[in-house]
């Protein structure tokens, strides 16, 4: 399951400049790369999801997802500030494109007032690449960000916290958005809750209020009934 808020930013084409100079910087904690499908250049995690895993249903990937992730969306946010100050605007624990390496990305207004992302690798926690956003479009997306959080009275901690309030769980992805129906300010928090399905929990930027929470059935029935069958024996997976 994936925010459908989620902004995305320009493919990773500066990923190895980025290792490099991580390299020359840092030293040992540089960051292997590696094609991805886009024929552009990737991170590579200490986790990698299995051939199989990579495959699944959004509902099932999460959980193997979360099952594989040593990291959490705060602890991985909190690196994302740390290699760029600003304030994060989205989050996502994602294998996608990857080769199956799980990695968090987070994406980050920085103080520059432009749109950075930062990839934290899920199993260390160590930032893997960085980079600010350079679509021909991305002085209006930053304009547009810029706006979400001078009305945003929340902030991804107390958004995500109200989400899990509602929500027993673990947050796979929150993202900082505007309401389709009434241009409001929203975060839009996936979490993937204790009954093992995804929930999508929609949050009012300016009061901290559960909005709106569902349960996400984009999976096909079938697959869903054979993923239930599956967890009936499988209980105390979720942290």
């Amino acid at each position: 399951m994936k925010a459908t808020a989620k902004r995305t930013l320009t493919p990773r084409a500066v990923v190895l400049a980025t290792a490099a100079a991580v390299a020359l910087i840092g030293g040992t904690g540089a960051a292997t790369a590696f094609a991805d499908d886009d024929g552009g250049s990737a991170p590579q995690s200490s986790v990698q999801l299995s051939q199989s895993e990579r495959h699944l249903d959004d509902t099932a990937k999460d959980r193997a997802q979360v099952k594989a992730d040593k990291v959490s969306q705060s602890q991985a946010t909190a690196k994302a500030l740390k290699a760029v100050p600003g304030t994060a605007t989205s989050a996502e624990l994602d294998s996608a494109d990857r080769n199956g390496s799980l990695v968090w990305e987070v994406e980050v207004f920085g103080k520059d007032h432009k749109s950075h992302e930062v990839v934290i690798d899920a199993g260390s926690g160590k930032v893997l690449s960085q980079h600010t956003d350079r679509d021909d479009d991305a002085a209006e997306d930053a304009a547009e960000t810029q706006a979400l959080l001078k009305t945003d009275k929340t902030g991804h901690d107390k958004a995500t916290d109200q989400a899990l309030k509602a929500v027993p769980g673990t947050v796979v992805s929150y993202s900082l958005d505007d309401n389709d129906r009434n241009k409001s300010t929203v975060w839009e928090i996936d979490v993937l809750g204790k009954d093992h399905k995804s929930h999508d929990v929609t949050i009012d930027a300016g009061s901290g209020k559960v909005l709106n929470q569902h349960v996400d059935h984009d999976d096909d029935q079938g697959d869903n009934d054979d993923d239930q069958g599956a967890n009936d024996g499988d209980d105390g997976d979720d942290d």
